[in-house]
């Protein structure tokens, strides 16, 4: 990763290998469920099946949902928030750090820059997201255990440049394609499991 320092404030710090590759048209495949890296693989508390478990019984409430897990994949708690966000209170800020966040989108679309925003600022292990029939599961590039403050410029970023690459038809409405560009872009792990 090329760092930034504070002369070159307005850079981009993309990895090398993605600086000049920007075609909007192009979407990288999504790694398949069975390479997901721990906590998320065959025996451990999160695999695909207890994963599916919990998103099956958020994906079709009319207000947020969501189930905090520690690194390791064990519950620690579940969260009730409102049509479009989640709140959380004094006690919950202090328990987000190092966690590992299952929220649905009551609208179907996967994620949104706030929940990047949270993955950064409390240095999640993963953010994932329940649409209707899909687990989107995003995490930090393979060098990094958590997301970082220090990656959240670069996220925010590259959501504009690539978000106003698009067509103007994705540009109106949410596209939940330029997550898989960012996270080319970016290094992230991208992941989504298919719920039945």
């Amino acid at each position: 990763m090329i760092a930034i320092s504070e002369s070159q404030e307005n850079a981009i710090s993309f990895p090398q290998m993605h600086r000049g590759s920007a075609y909007p048209d192009h979407t990288p495949s999504s790694p398949t469920v069975l390479s997901l890296p721990h906590p998320f693989c065959r025996g451990d508390p999160l695999n695909a099946e207890v994963l599916i478990g919990y998103a099956r019984e958020i994906r079709d409430e009319v207000l947020e949902h969501a189930f905090v897990f520690d690194q390791q994949g064990n519950l620690l708690k579940k969260l009730i928030g409102e049509r479009t966000r989640i709140q959380f209170g004094q006690r919950d800020l202090f328990s987000l750090t190092n966690t590992i966040f299952l929220h649905n989108h009551p609208g179907s679309s996967s994620f949104s820059l706030a929940d990047l925003e949270c993955a950064c600022v409390f240095e999640m292990r993963s953010m994932m997201v329940v649409s209707r029939d899909e687990i989107h599961i995003l995490l930090p590039p393979a060098a990094d255990e958590y997301f970082s403050r220090r990656l959240l410029r670069d996220i925010v970023r590259c959501f504009w440049i690539r978000s106003h690459l698009q067509p103007l038809s994705h540009q109106m409405k949410p596209y939940d394609g330029v997550w898989k560009l960012i996270a080319s872009d970016l290094g992230l792990l991208l992941y989504t499991v298919r719920i039945d």
